[in-house]
């Protein structure tokens, strides 16, 4: 009896601990380091009155050849109210894009992740989902993620976004180690 106690004990404390550890996302740099990037993300993007996407599967099948492909150095998109425009278009509603390219962290540690969107959102660094957000919703987060940067540099990035109507907004922020929560600047965005 005493050992079928020992051992139920054992294997509560071990979920316990991997509930745990499963909360810190590990990320793996980008090999080898990028050198010579741009600043911002590359942008593939559409927009339309066939856009209407409820869903992140049903916004992937909206994102065709025949989107066009720029760059985007301003990464913070706050909702401004219907009609703002994001993303340097003309569009505030019926939007898919994706977005590649690296971040950086400065310093290795662990860091708090947050990413917003209106109306659906998924984020991956170095191939670790770090975001989602699906279905129709305001200006709401995309989850509150812990990842772990073993070293100072830059990580793959991947984000795909879509807004239905109405109003819009594409924001991210950081707690680096040690540090205060603040929007994820510009700057640590790059792009070949």
């Amino acid at each position: 009896m005493k050992s079928l106690i020992t051992s139920i004990l054992a294997g509560v404390f071990a979920l316990i601990s991997s509930v745990a550890m499963a909360g810190v996302i590990e990320l793996k740099p980008a090999s080898p380091q990028p050198s010579g990037l741009k600043q911002g993300l590359k942008m593939q993007f559409r927009t339309g009155p066939d856009i209407r996407p409820r869903s992140l599967s049903e916004a992937n099948g909206k994102l065709a050849s025949d989107a066009k492909v720029s760059a985007i150095s301003k990464l913070q998109w706050p909702d401004k109210g219907k009609g703002a425009t994001m993303f340097g278009s003309n569009a505030y509603e019926h939007i898919v894009a994706r977005f590649s390219g690296y971040i950086k962290f400065d310093q290795a540690g662990e860091y708090k992740l947050e990413w917003y969107a209106n109306d659906g959102l998924q984020v991956w660094i170095s191939g670790q989902q770090v975001g989602r957000l699906d279905g129709i919703n305001p200006c709401s987060s995309a989850g509150r993620p812990k990842v772990r940067v073993p070293s100072p540099g830059w990580y793959e990035f991947k984000a795909f976004y879509y807004q239905k109507e109405g109003t819009a907004c594409y924001e991210s922020e950081w707690t680096p180690p040690g540090g205060k929560r603040g929007l994820i600047p510009n700057s640590a965005f790059g792009y070949k």
